[in-house]
């Protein structure tokens, strides 16, 4: 298609890791090109921030964490859960300094997140307190930002453990900085984590165009799913780490990858009913009114 011809939009994302490959490759392939979309990446760094983005009207589709969704939601932001990313269930791994061998050696350290209100924000908070863990008095939380995800911020001691994202997870591991001590799919067996979201606004006037966006979305997830070692060179690139290391991130969790965007409607109850133990009211919110699969 004439590239003139396309339609411009832009993907809304709250940080930069292996949960957007689908994207890239699919811009790589040419899939959204071949549904008449020039498709463009945007990072807010926080899912927070990415609310903002939406209410502010310069994002309409975009991924999210269902916690930082609910709460935005909550406080009338007009969109709908329209799918799931590609990480459905919360492979999500909190990493530390090699000398730190568990949850209990975290206590009087600097704990770093993507920032207040962020999912690692919810899921620390859950983990310490299974150990008796202050985590307001006994460790200190550190919003990262842009630095998220840098396996060098734990080897120069900027912070001792963090919620490390792929593929620089499999990259500090490879290089000897860091070591996994937890995973947050342990403590919550089912959960939908991951979401594609719509602005209410694109729902009542361009179906037709989100329609397209998840055909690409998703002929990109099943091609990685089919063919993980023709993806390893464009992976590499794209994040800045050897091949060999891209494709230990890569298969690390893409046996559990949801390829479908298909939404778990019990795990996403499971995530209200979550929060509500945490303290975050959520008796308010209702799936049928969240939820718009397409």
């Amino acid at each position: 298609m004439i590239s003139h011809l396309l339609e411009k939009v832009v993907w809304g994302a709250p940080s930069f890791w292996i949960e957007r490959f689908p994207l890239y490759w699919g811009i790589h392939q040419g899939y959204f090109k071949d549904q008449g979309i020039d498709l463009h990446i945007q990072y807010s760094y926080g899912g927070p921030e990415l609310a903002r983005a939406f209410n502010g009207g310069s994002v309409h589709i975009g991924e999210m964490g269902l916690p930082p969704f609910a709460t935005a939601y909550q406080q009338g932001m007009s969109a709908r859960i329209i799918g799931s990313s590609v990480i459905q269930q919360l492979d999500h791994y909190l990493a530390a300094r090699p000398d730190i061998i568990s949850i209990e050696g975290l206590a009087g350290r600097r704990i770093g997140i993507l920032s207040g209100g962020s999912c690692d924000d919810y899921f620390i908070r859950k983990i310490l307190a299974t150990r008796e863990i202050d985590p307001n008095g006994d460790v200190e939380l550190v919003p990262l930002g842009k630095d998220y995800g840098k396996p060098g911020l734990i080897a120069d001691r900027h912070v001792d453990a963090a919620f490390v994202v792929e593929p620089q997870l499999a990259r500090g591991e490879h290089e000897g900085l860091l070591r996994v001590i937890d995973r947050v799919a342990d403590y919550y067996p089912r959960y939908q984590w991951g979401i594609i979201l719509a602005s209410q606004a694109w729902l009542n006037q361009k179906m037709d165009l989100l329609g397209r966006l998840m055909h690409a979305f998703r002929k990109a997830c099943r091609s990685i799913k089919d063919h993980p070692g023709l993806t390893i060179a464009l992976g590499s690139r794209i994040f800045g780490v050897a091949p060999e290391v891209f494709e230990i991130a890569l298969m690390r969790d893409l046996p559990r990858w949801e390829i479908n965007a298909k939404l778990d409607r019990a795990g996403l109850q499971n995530a209200l009913n979550v929060q509500e133990e945490m303290g975050v009211s959520t008796s308010d919110l209702s799936l049928d009114e969240m939820v718009q699969q397409l």
